[in-house]
């Protein structure tokens, strides 16, 4: 039995109005985000506790691996339409990080574990990778490799001088 017309246009305009709420509540909520750029990451994971859910959903038991990173965070910033939240551990051999990307236009949240011998990569949607999220971290790759190249650069000229 198929509904009648009227049915049918009653339940179309009620499914497309809550999707059109749906999208307008995430892209507000998502948009609002900017408000934290030059803060540190640990600040918006305690102030957007959804945020924060989705990522302990993507990450699972190495949730924890990005929360010691983020313990040593840097503001947070944007390149292009994705807001990029990062940390490290200094101090440690092969100066592990994280990258955080979230998608402002599309509401998806992308994450690098880097570590010396290489990076996990996790994605709400791995087959749309901002193209800003992969040149952040190829750029923050070249610049971590370049300081590596300076520092042993410093410590042979500091060991020819004695």
């Amino acid at each position: 039995m198929t509904p009648c017309p009227l049915v049918r246009v009653v339940i179309l305009t009620l499914i497309s109005c809550h999707v059109m709420l749906y999208a307008q509540d995430s892209h507000q909520s998502v948009s609002s985000l900017k408000q934290y750029i030059g803060q540190m990451p640990a600040d918006l994971l305690k102030q957007e506790p959804k945020i924060q859910e989705r990522l302990q959903k993507l990450l699972g038991k190495d949730y924890q691996r990005l929360e010691e990173r983020f313990a040593y965070g840097v503001p947070i910033e944007m390149f292009g339409d994705v807001l990029i939240l990062r940390g490290e551990k200094p101090y440690m051999p092969g100066n592990p990080k994280a990258v955080v990307g979230i998608g402002l236009f599309t509401n998806k949240i992308h994450c690098a574990l880097v570590e010396k011998n290489g990076r996990d990569i996790y994605s709400e949607d791995p087959k749309r990778i901002p193209n800003e999220f992969n040149k952040f971290i190829i750029i923050n790759d070249k610049r971590a490799q370049e300081e590596a190249e300076k520092r042993k650069k410093a410590e042979l000229e500091n060991a020819d001088k004695k």
